[in-house]
């Protein structure tokens, strides 16, 4: 094991965005990345500087190469993007970490995963959770609910129509600011053993986009200013939750 912080595809727009603060900050992780050529797109800062430390290029699937990319990490982030092959891919991080005695693997998941979910992503992140758990490798997983940004699809028939299209006819659905998630993550990469403390976010409303914060749908608007989080432990278990104004947004997570 090592002590440098690797970010396991590294070009998503979680991940990516992990890698800038962490840079920022002084403390350039190591990225795995599929498509070198979109990591020099992505993983640079405003100045065109790379937010990493060392670049590794090759499959999630590939033994060699997550044995080159775990080598040095003692603590790793792993976000890989809905996908018929996403399980199989984190299954093997999970299994290279292992190997390798990470000291602890950060994974994006989900709020709500569970076998007997409706949506077949809550069902493809109950069956990776399961599999973190019982590779007993050190973790947190970070399970937000939908990205507010995500509204953002729709702008056009909420501008001109009033409305919101789903599924549903009627519900509530618990939004979080995507970069609310990339702080919690950063946080306990940078500290996975200490207890977070309660902080406030800038305001939700601060996703750019074409559609202006007055004419988000009045549920949306509603739930800003302000988001915070905290982190409890009990026993071998940390649980973390994302709390917004009005509404609760339940992220789980637990440490072996």
């Amino acid at each position: 094991m090592g002590h440098r912080t690797l970010i396991v595809a590294a070009n998503g727009r979680v991940a990516s965005r992990v890698a800038a603060k962490l840079s920022a900050a002084g403390n350039a992780p190591d990225v795995l990345v599929r498509d070198a050529a979109k990591a020099q797109r992505v993983l640079v800062d405003d100045r065109g500087r790379p937010t990493y430390r060392e670049l590794f290029v090759g499959e999630l699937a590939n033994d060699e190469t997550m044995r080159r990319a775990m080598a040095g990490a003692g603590v790793a982030f792993l976000a890989v993007g809905s996908s018929p092959d996403q399980v199989e891919l984190e299954k093997h991080v999970i299994d290279a970490a292992q190997q390798s005695s990470l000291g602890h693997l950060v994974k994006l998941s989900a709020a709500l995963a569970a076998h007997d979910a409706v949506s077949s992503v809550l069902r493809v992140h109950a069956e990776i959770e399961d599999y973190l758990v019982k590779s007993d490798v050190p973790h947190t997983l970070v399970s937000p609910t939908s990205f507010m940004e995500l509204v953002f699809i729709d702008a056009a028939s909420i501008r001109e129509r009033n409305r919101w299209i789903g599924t549903a006819p009627d519900g509530v659905n618990a939004l979080i600011d995507s970069e609310d998630v990339v702080d919690v993550v950063v946080e306990v990469l940078r500290d996975p053993s200490s207890e977070a403390k309660p902080r406030s976010s800038p305001d939700p409303r601060r996703s750019a986009g074409p559609m202006s914060p007055a004419r988000c749908p009045p549920s949306v608007a509603a739930r800003s200013p302000t988001t915070r989080y905290r982190r409890r432990h009990d026993g071998t278990s940390w649980k973390l939750q994302v709390l917004m104004s009005g509404a609760s947004t339940c992220c789980s997570a637990s440490m072996n």
